[in-house]
């Protein structure tokens, strides 16, 4: 049995102490960084363009290129945070991509922007999977959405974060000098490691691996037909339900959103500064909206709550490529991110709950980086839509992904208040 330090497993009714605190802090932080790194090249893309003179269907591929890096990184870091440990894997992967980002700013051709973001991506795969399943084994079960979806603020604080960086930096010393803010990342790599310490649950079952000779990490156990007992669905309904439902989503947000920025500027007649100071008031009503769905989901269930969002996101998106007053718009703007923004905070609690520990990070990681990795080619498509009609109804035509997304939704559990089978020798669950 291992001896080193631990966290460890918390009873559904542990009070919070500083230890939860400061990885759920981390956790948070890492996707922070992680999105403003997305971000950057959205914000700056206008006077990338401008300098390159590069057409809209090769911006998009460099806006998509992590997600195709993130498919592979995410992947490969699920498995290996299965095998090595949590903190570990978020370690190493936070130093490649801050190193990766820096990189960026002294990129001087499409090919080379191209290969850096692949390069960026392979290592920002590990930040959202990875460090929802280590906050999922080291905080009580009660809070579990609610823990996911203050997480997941990070993809509203980060735009944020770039789009400050954007405003403040841009007009006075162009867009390179932004991507020197990836050096953050190193930073907060190394007091992570110096300061938490593996979850317990994920420390007992590599332990029981060795003694059994088991695998962790294994990619074929996702597809069998072993039937979880905490869901009691089948280990491959779980996951490809799950993906599924995250690809329609991410696909949505990402071959959106990588535009918005743009669309703001050439279509609705705004200034960069305008454009990044809307594009920060639009994360405002996100914030909100992932506590407000983290509070139902954590006293009512997942799925229903999971329904209405998709549905009410389907009709959002149409309402608002249909705004052009600006006033309007910067008024409907926290109501479009507090609508469309929510879903995301469910899927790392949530699809925390559908797999066992020694699968977990597997499972959550890889779902989601496949998905992104997918969703790659999704700026381009929307690029070229927009190309041939115009970046609102490209826009606006992403809005129908949400509602595909419902139909896997009906095929997975409902986890909510479900008596969880002991997964650790103390007979405790994660």
């Amino acid at each position: 049995m291992s001896t080193q330090r631990s966290v460890p497993i918390p009873d559904e009714n542990a009070p919070l102490n500083g230890l939860m605190i400061l990885i759920w802090a981390f956790a948070w932080l890492a996707l922070v960084l992680d999105v403003m790194d997305w971000q950057l090249v959205s914000v700056s893309a206008k006077l990338i363009l401008q300098e390159f003179n590069f057409p809209q269907s090769s911006m998009g591929l460099i806006l998509g290129a992590p997600l195709l890096g993130a498919g592979l990184g995410g992947l490969i870091s699920g498995t290996l945070s299965d095998k090595f440990g949590r903190v570990n894997v978020m370690f190493w992967c936070l130093c490649w991509y801050s190193l990766f980002t820096v990189l960026f700013a002294f990129a001087n051709s499409f090919e080379a922007m191209l290969a850096l973001r692949i390069l960026v991506g392979l290592g920002l795969g590990a930040q959202w999977g990875v460090g929802n399943t280590l906050v999922a084994e080291c905080l009580p079960s009660r809070i579990r959405i609610m823990c996911s979806a203050v997480i997941q603020t990070g993809f509203a604080f980060g735009p944020m974060l770039a789009a400050f960086l954007g405003k403040y930096i841009m007009p006075a010393y162009g867009w390179r000098p932004l991507f020197y803010f990836g050096a953050i990342g190193f930073i907060l790599a190394v007091l992570a490691k110096i300061l938490i310490p593996e979850p317990e649950a994920w420390l007992k079952t590599r332990d029981k691996a060795k003694d059994t000779g088991a695998s962790l990490g294994s990619i074929p156990k996702l597809f069998s037909s072993e039937i979880y007992e905490r869901t009691g669905t089948s280990l491959r309904r779980n996951t490809i339900g799950a993906f599924f439902l995250v690809l329609g989503t991410l696909l949505a947000y990402w071959s959106a959103f990588s535009w918005i920025p743009n669309w703001l500027v050439t279509e609705r007649g705004m200034d960069i500064i305008k454009s990044m100071n809307y594009y920060m008031f639009l994360q405002i009503g996100g914030v909100i909206g992932y506590i407000v769905f983290a509070y139902i989901a954590d006293r009512f269930g997942r799925k229903k709550p999971a329904f209405v969002v998709l549905l009410a996101s389907f009709v959002c998106v149409l309402i608002f490529v249909k705004i052009t007053d600006p006033t309007a718009m910067l008024f409907f703007a926290p109501v479009y991110s507090f609508i469309t923004y929510p879903i995301f905070g469910m899927y790392g609690g949530y699809m925390s709950e559908l797999f066992p520990t020694d699968v977990r990070a597997t499972g959550v990681n890889g779902i989601y980086n496949l998905a992104r990795m997918i969703c790659f080619f999704g700026p381009a498509i929307l690029g070229g839509i927009a190309a041939a009609t115009s970046f609102t109804f490209a826009i606006g035509a992403s809005a129908f992904l949400y509602l595909f997304s419902i139909v896997p939704l009906l095929f997975l559990p409902e986890t909510f208040r479900r008596k969880p089978v002991a997964e650790v020798a103390n007979g405790a669950s994660v």
